[in-house]
């Protein structure tokens, strides 16, 4: 359509090049959806200095679960009829999206790196544990403001291991016997 307008020449290379304009695309705008957008050009005989993308949070700051490795996962449930659950996830596609069964305490080790426990195997609101609920069907307790947890998080992340296992052997044999417990009951 712009062509049609501003009219184009062809570069040395083949392509076309628009006279005075180009086209903006901003929004949704992807690794993944600028090839698209530059194979549809390059389809149509146009040269990729005609599209001008915006580089918005889909480019800059589009952090998900899979780009951190992260993911929240419901390991633990209470039914309406007071019945309690421990819940693991275990896909067949990996063993990095495994999740971890039941409540947890995450107290520090004798080198303040924090490892994570059953909670059943620590002594209920245990002083140690670092977690503590903010939100339970509406707001239980105040949270630190990002200024408070950003000085945290200076103060102590240098002090940490590049890489630690930070799983209990607590937590490690309760891991192994629900995963012999779904073993057992997808063989029946």
């Amino acid at each position: 359509a712009a062509d049609k307008v501003f009219g184009s020449h062809t570069n040395k290379k083949g392509y076309k090049i628009l006279h005075g304009c180009s086209v903006v695309q901003g929004d949704a705008v992807t690794i993944e959806s600028m090839k698209i957008i530059l194979n549809a050009a390059k389809e149509a005989g146009y040269s990729a200095q005609n599209i001008t993308v915006g580089m918005g949070a889909g480019l800059l700051q589009k952090v998900n679960r899979d780009t951190m490795s992260f993911a929240t996962k419901l390991c633990h449930i209470t039914y309406a009829d007071g019945t309690q659950r421990d819940v693991m996830k275990i896909p067949k596609t990996g063993s990095k999206k495994t999740s971890l069964p039941g409540e947890f305490i995450v107290k520090k080790n004798e080198h303040g790196v924090p490892i994570v426990y059953p909670k059943e195997v620590c002594a209920e609101n245990d002083p140690e544990n670092l977690l503590r609920v903010v939100y339970d069907h509406g707001k239980v307790s105040e949270w630190d403001d990002f200024d408070t947890i950003r000085k945290r998080v200076a103060k102590e992340w240098p002090l940490l291991p590049c890489s630690y296992d930070n799983i209990s052997p607590e937590l490690k044999s309760k891991i192994s016997n629900c995963i012999q417990e779904i073993q057992n009951s997808i063989a029946q």
